[in-house]
């Protein structure tokens, strides 16, 4: 990139791209180490949810740099959700676990938020206009709150948690006609999808033979509209090069558990998927291009460090293939100002870098 503008911009970018990553860890420490024990009697004896979070990671409550991060990061907003919203949830009214199921190395089980235990329970948002600050929402219920959990070898593969619903939701309420869902996991988008007048189909593939087992002795036959929906086993890529895709009216895609394993797929399949002319929306997406936006701010920061062509000629994994790939097609790009860097940083710039 040729950067015709002051370094002092550029490093706000930067700077908060480096704030973005310190909050993650920061409250990633506090889920992983303390959220789970947050006793009643704690709670009610501090003014807030911001306090608890101060006073179990040992932070002083009058650290004014800190709080001014978390103000700008909105880490001082912690929302007591109601579980009655969820429980009013199609899926959790009409899908029931009588007991766990095990199959081979996977379990099918109820899992518990504990009260007061925090989590992130929607997709992050950005604020744009603040060098593209990330927000993440966290929230936490004052009572237990179970949910569906497959497990495989002690981690997580899928659940029916508040996050699935709430970054789902968008999506649910605009798919219709025929529907290609790519992942299957525990049902809850096909299950939903399939309850709307308009959807009339859904095929469903997986590669994973085992979950199609479960799902297809333990939650399928509870769905209404077992007509509507086919699963089928494949392995996504493959079966969108061999396959009418355009047939379809909306895909959703999710097959991935987080950030850290996503992102790779993600832009393989949105290179092939945006070949064709169909609605299509893959889950988590905000959080994904926050990743790519990282990778593109770190390719200003080498920039002003001095770095050349010679140092994006060799990868030793995909992070490194992409920033490799972005750098020598940005590199005769003009920055000008302020106003290109947020360009440059949008979503509909950094989806035309994938396609390039």
């Amino acid at each position: 990139m040729k950067l015709n503008l002051s370094k002092k911009i550029v490093n706000e970018f930067i700077k908060v791209r480096d704030e973005n990553i310190l909050i993650d860890n920061i409250y990633n420490d506090f889920f992983e180490n303390f959220s789970r024990d947050i006793s009643e009697n704690e709670f009610q004896n501090l003014k807030s949810y911001y306090s608890l979070f101060l006073k179990k990671l040992e932070i002083d409550e009058d650290d004014k740099d800190f709080n001014a991060l978390a103000y700008k990061a909105y880490l001082k907003k912690f929302d007591e959700l109601k579980e009655t919203k969820y429980l009013a949830n199609p899926y959790y009214k009409n899908i029931k676990l009588i007991k766990d199921i095990k199959y081979k190395n996977l379990l099918l089980t109820k899992s518990t938020y504990k009260p007061y235990q925090a989590f992130i329970y929607k997709d992050l948002s950005v604020k744009k206009d603040d060098y593209y600050r990330e927000i993440n929402h966290l929230g936490y219920f004052k009572n237990s709150f179970s949910f569906f959990d497959l497990v495989e070898k002690n981690t997580t593969w899928m659940s029916i948690t508040p996050h699935e619903i709430e970054t789902m939701e968008a999506s649910l309420n605009e798919v219709n006609g025929k529907v290609l869902v790519l992942g299957l996991g525990l049902g809850y988008y096909p299950y939903i999808a399939s309850l709307k007048e308009n959807v009339t189909s859904i095929d469903i593939i997986e590669l994973n033979e085992d979950i199609i087992k479960i799902f297809n002795e333990n939650i399928y036959p509870q769905f209404e509209k077992k007509e509507k929906i086919k699963v089928y086993k494949s392995e996504a890529i493959n079966f969108i090069k061999e396959n009418a895709i355009q047939k379809y009216d909306y895909i959703f895609v999710d097959l991935w558990h987080n950030v850290e394993d996503g992102l790779e797929l993600y832009v393989k399949l949105f290179r092939e998927l945006t070949k064709f002319k169909v609605k299509t929306n893959y889950w988590i997406e905000d959080s994904l291009i926050a990743a790519l936006r990282r990778a593109i701010i770190t390719l200003l920061e080498e920039n002003l460090e001095g770095y050349k062509d010679k140092d994006y000629e060799s990868s030793y994994n995909f992070y490194d293939s992409l920033i490799n790939e972005l750098y020598f097609k940005l590199k005769d790009k003009e920055i000008n100002s302020k106003e290109d860097l947020i360009e440059l940083l949008s979503d509909k710039s950094i989806k035309n870098l994938l396609l390039d």
